[in-house]
């Protein structure tokens, strides 16, 4: 691990002397990816292809689920809950689809 001279925080905002410059943002951060890489666990890296086959099938299922529970409950009050979280799951999947 890389010990910076000074703190991350002065680091970032360019401090000198103990006092504050204004921040750039187009100054290249005081950090490199290689280092982003080096901290972050070897674990992390595996790629597994039956974990992420169960989160496209939890998405699935999550989604058959509201819809059930759309057409059982079939409330005025149910729908605008129905809106938003089968929203979300289809965001989910439209991210997978569209990222693939």
């Amino acid at each position: 691990m890389v010990k910076a001279e000074k703190p991350l925080s002065a680091a970032i905002n360019g401090a000198v002397n103990g006092q504050e410059a204004a921040f750039d943002p187009s100054a290249p951060p005081p950090f490199k990816i290689a280092e982003i890489r080096a901290a972050i666990p070897s674990h992390c890296w595996i790629k597994n292809p039956w974990r992420s086959l169960s989160y496209v099938l939890r998405d699935a299922m999550a989604a058959t689920a509201l819809l059930a529970a759309a057409i059982h409950f079939d409330s005025w009050f149910f729908w605008p809950f129905y809106w938003a979280f089968q929203g979300t799951i289809f965001w989910a999947i439209f991210v997978l689809g569209h990222d693939w």
